[in-house]
């Protein structure tokens, strides 16, 4: 007989996990770790250079080193290695724009309770948010992305084994992941598709990091523009599944296979469940967020993937380790 009877701690702690997020974006709103990092270590330097009250600066700050985001000794408040690497605005790993994502998906969220009863969004993210929740968005995942991109370029071998790519980055947002292919592959010319609006953010980021010579924008919408017949040696699909649904998704795979050359590759980036759909919590969760954003929307599994790759014609699928919520998954034509 167990004699550990249950508690209601988890379900308290899961009750209020809101908190932790708000915290956080609080902290980046504020600039704290920031401020740490410039030499402010106590609550009256901290509040003086956030603008904001001491009362105020002391909780945030203690639930901040709750959260192993911050050290607190004698009075004083120290960055972890973790927010050091990446909260500290201006460092090129700086996580703070994603976490302020969280803030434009706060309302929607709000709303799962309806979206669960009827099976529909509170908004079509890709219909009803606007572009404006967009050209923020695509920003706000770059530093999700890139360091993934850059895994799965160095992977692929691109700029030694595998050069001069032609490659076509569909709903490319940012353009962070042929971005990194076109880093290290100094022959590579990039197609970015996305939306008009979107696609003048592309254009920023990619100057940004001086490769504009060698992409050229598509403006469209993926399910209406005509990828072509054999025209690329990768295909890029970061992170768009998800938002497309099973469907379109398999109607996708077709078409990014007759776009390919011979011997192409199509990279896949996604939130993976587990293939039973009851461990893994983060791609299960944002199977809720696309509930509540999306149409179709869901989060995919390795074995639905394995599946309709075969189907459309693919072969050879490997995965790819990324510092990412999920491995990369790549398959040959």
């Amino acid at each position: 007989m167990n004699s550990e009877e249950p508690n209601p701690e988890k379900i308290i702690e899961t009750t209020f996990a809101f908190a932790t997020t708000r915290v956080l974006i609080t902290a980046i709103d504020l600039e704290l770790f920031t401020h740490i990092a410039k030499g402010n270590h106590t609550v009256i330097e901290i509040a003086k250079a956030a603008s904001a009250s001491e009362r105020g600066m002391e909780i945030i700050l203690n639930g901040l080193t709750s959260l192993d985001f911050l050290i607190k000794s004698n009075g004083t408040y120290d960055l972890t290695p973790l927010s050091e690497k990446f909260l500290v605005k201006g460092k090129p790993s700086y996580f703070g724009d994603f976490v302020q994502h969280g803030d434009d998906l706060w309302e929607p969220w709000s709303h799962l309770t309806d979206a669960a009863k009827k099976g529909k969004p509170f908004k079509r993210i890709e219909k009803e948010q606007g572009p404006e929740f967009f050209e923020r968005m695509v920003v706000q995942i770059f530093p999700m992305s890139y360091p993934c991109a850059k895994a799965a370029a160095e992977a692929l071998g691109a700029g030694s084994s595998w050069k001069n790519l032609d490659i076509l980055d569909v709903a490319t947002g940012s353009g962070a992941w042929s971005i990194a292919f076109a880093q290290v592959d100094k022959g590579a010319n990039v197609t970015a598709l996305d939306w008009p609006n979107v696609l003048e953010v592309t254009k920023k980021v990619v100057n940004k990091f001086g490769l504009g010579k060698r992409f050229t924008f598509l403006p469209g919408d993926l399910r209406e523009v005509d990828f072509d017949e054999k025209q690329y040696d990768l295909v890029i699909l970061g992170h768009i599944c998800h938002t497309e649904g099973a469907e379109k998704t398999r109607e996708l795979f077709y078409r990014v296979h007759r776009a390919l050359k011979h011997g192409g590759k199509v990279l896949i980036a996604e939130m993976i469940p587990d293939d039973e759909r009851k461990c893994a919590v983060f791609p299960l969760m944002f199977a809720a967020n696309m509930l509540v954003n999306s149409t179709e929307g869901n989060t995919f599994t390795m074995a639905e993937y394995t599946e309709w790759l075969d189907d459309a014609g693919f072969k050879d699928m490997t995965i790819i380790d990324a510092p990412g919520p999920s491995p990369l998954i790549v398959a040959s034509k």
